[in-house]
C-alpha cells in the first residue's frame, strides 16, 4: 500500500512495516478464537518507531492496537477493523539496579526474562501470571495481570512506579520515576487500559528481596463445596499462604489425563498451598485442620522445594491439558469475595451438569478468581451459542454474589457487552470521558473495553 510506504520512509528499519501479511497470521488474534486480518503490522524497534507510527495513523485517522505476546484470553490484542498492528516485542530494554530495587524495562521483555534476571542480583519480581514464560511486560500492564502469588504479594499494578507511553497525538507520556512524580498519577489510568489510551513504551518496577519457599501441600476432597469452604476458611483465619489453587474434579482429571498424579484419579476438588514464610509449621499445621474439618479425602504435605515440583504440575500442566483435549476452548474468568467462592464453585458444578457443554474451573482461590473452561468437540453454531448462554448465566451469578466480570483476563472483546451489568451509567461516561482526554479521535484499540454507547 503506498499510504504505508511513506510511513517506512520515518521508521529506523523500513523493512519493519508489512502489508505482505501472508506469514503473519500470528498477529491476527490472541489466545482466544477472536482473529481478525489488521492492514499492517509494525515491528517497532525503538519509542522513535512508536511516535512516528502513532503520528502517522493519527493524521490518517487509522486506528492501531498495539500488541505484547499475544497470550491474552481477552480478544484484547485482537485488531480492530481497519487497523494496523504496532507490536512492541522487539522494545526489549532491561536494567536492574540492584541498590534501588528497581528495574526498567522495555514492554517486550518477558516476564520469566525480568525474575531470572532480577534473581541473578538477589532480587526477585513477585507477579506471576500463569504464562510467565511467554508474556510481555507490556502485555501484563495493559492487562494488569495476576498470577499465583496474587493474594500474598499483589498484582501487577502494585510493582509499576514509573511508565513511559506515547499518547494518541505521538507526544510522550512520562509518570511516576520516569517522570516528575508530581501531579496527578496518570500511570495508575495506563495499568489495565487494555491499549486504549497511549502506546507503553518503557516500563520500571520495583524489585524485592525473595522469600524462602514454604511448604507445599496437596489435598483433595469428595466434592468441591468442601474445597471452596476450606479457601474461605483459611482467608477467614487471616491465613495468607504464598500460593493457593483450586482445581475442581474435571480440571484435575484433565490434568491427570495429561501427566498422572498418584491419588488423583477419582478427585472431586483439589487445593494446592504453599504456606509463607516465617512460621511454616504453625501455617501449615492450621491448614491441615482446615482440610481435615472439611472431610479431605487425601492430604500430602511436603517441606522439600525440590520434591513439591512434582505437586506442581497438576496445576501447571493444566492449561496445556484442556487444549489438547478440546478442539474448540473457551475460558472466563470471574472474582467473588473468599466468602462468596464456595457459592460460585458449586454454580459451576450446577452448570456441569446441566449444560451439554463440558466445563470446569480452578483459579488464585486466596483472592477469589475462578477461571471457567469450557471444552467442546467443535465450534458449532449450536456449541457457541450455548456456550455464550452459559457465560451469561455465569456473569450474573458473579456479579450477585458481589463479585467483578474479570479476574486478571481483562475486559478486551470478549466482556465488553457485560461492562454494563458492573458499572452503572455515570461510571461508564466517566470512562469515557478519560478515553476521549487520552484519544479523541478514538484510533487507540477503539473496539475494546468499553461498551458500544447506547
Amino acid at each position: 500500500m503506498l499510504e504505508f510506504d511513506d510511513l517506512k520512509k520515518l521508521l529506523s528499519d523500513p523493512d519493519s512495516l508489512s502489508t505482505d501479511l501472508s506469514d503473519l497470521g500470528d498477529y491476527f488474534h490472541d489466545a482466544t478464537e477472536y482473529s481478525a486480518p489488521p492492514l499492517a503490522v509494525l515491528m517497532a524497534r525503538n519509542r522513535d518507531d512508536v511516535t512516528a507510527a502513532v503520528k502517522f495513523c493519527a493524521e490518517r485517522n487509522i486506528p492501531i492496537t498495539a500488541r505484547g505476546a499475544g497470550t491474552g484470553l481477552s480478544g484484547g490484542c485482537v485488531p480492530s477493523k481497519g487497523a494496523m498492528v504496532l507490536s512492541t516485542e522487539h522494545l526489549r530494554k532491561l536494567q536492574i539496579d540492584p541498590e534501588a530495587k528497581t528495574a526498567i524495562c522495555g514492554p517486550g521483555v518477558i516476564t520469566k526474562e525480568l525474575t531470572d534476571t532480577a534473581e541473578e542480583h538477589g532480587l526477585t519480581y513477585p507477579p506471576d501470571p500463569a504464562s510467565y514464560e511467554e508474556s510481555t511486560l507490556g502485555g501484563n500492564v495493559a492487562e494488569n495481570a495476576g498470577g499465583l502469588r496474587c493474594k500474598r504479594f499483589g498484582v501487577t499494578k502494585d510493582y509499576v512506579i514509573g511508565l513511559e507511553a506515547v499518547l494518541a497525538d505521538g507526544s510522550v507520556l512520562r509518570t511516576g520515576t520516569l517522570g516528575s512524580g508530581a501531579g496527578f498519577s496518570l500511570g495508575d489510568l495506563l495499568i489495565a487500559s487494555e491499549g486504549t489510551l497511549a502506546v507503553i513504551t518503557e516500563i520500571a518496577v520495583r524489585l524485592v528481596s525473595p522469600s524462602p519457599p514454604g511448604t507445599t501441600i496437596l489435598a483433595s476432597f469428595s466434592s468441591p463445596r468442601d474445597a471452596a469452604q476450606t479457601v474461605s476458611d483459611i482467608t477467614t483465619a487471616g491465613i495468607i499462604p504464598t500460593v493457593m489453587e483450586f482445581l475442581d474434579g474435571d480440571a484435575a482429571a484433565c490434568s491427570n489425563e495429561y501427566e498422572k498424579t498418584e491419588g488423583l484419579s477419582d478427585a472431586a476438588a483439589i487445593l494446592l498451598i504453599e504456606t509463607g514464610d516465617g512460621e511454616l509449621g504453625v501455617q501449615a499445621s492450621k491448614i491441615r485442620d482446615f482440610c481435615e474439618k472439611n472431610s479431605c479425602r487425601l492430604l500430602r504435605i511436603e517441606p522439600d522445594h525440590q520434591k513439591a515440583e512434582a505437586l506442581w504440575m497438576v496445576r501447571r500442566n493444566l492449561s496445556k491439558a484442556t487444549k489438547e483435549l478440546a478442539r474448540y476452548w473457551v475460558s472466563e474468568d470471574l472474582a467473588v469475595p473468599n466468602s462468596r467462592f464456595p457459592e460460585l464453585v458449586d454454580y459451576v458444578a450446577q452448570l456441569n451438569a446441566e449444560s451439554p457443554v463440558r466445563l470446569n474451573s480452578y483459579g488464585h482461590a486466596g483472592d477469589g478468581n475462578l477461571h471457567v473452561n469450557f471444552l467442546a468437540p467443535s465450534d458449532s453454531p449450536k456449541i457457541v451459542a450455548e456456550i455464550e448462554r452459559v457465560i451469561d448465566l455465569l456473569v450474573d451469578r458473579a456479579l450477585a454474589l458481589n463479585g467483578t466480570l474479570s479476574g486478571e483476563h481483562g475486559i478486551g472483546l470478549a466482556k465488553k457487552m457485560y461492562l454494563d451489568r458492573e458499572f452503572d451509567r455515570p461510571t461508564l461516561a466517566v470512562m469515557r470521558k478519560i478515553k476521549s482526554v487520552f484519544d479523541p479521535q478514538g484510533i487507540l484499540n477503539p473496539d475494546k473495553l468499553l461498551p458500544d454507547p447506547e
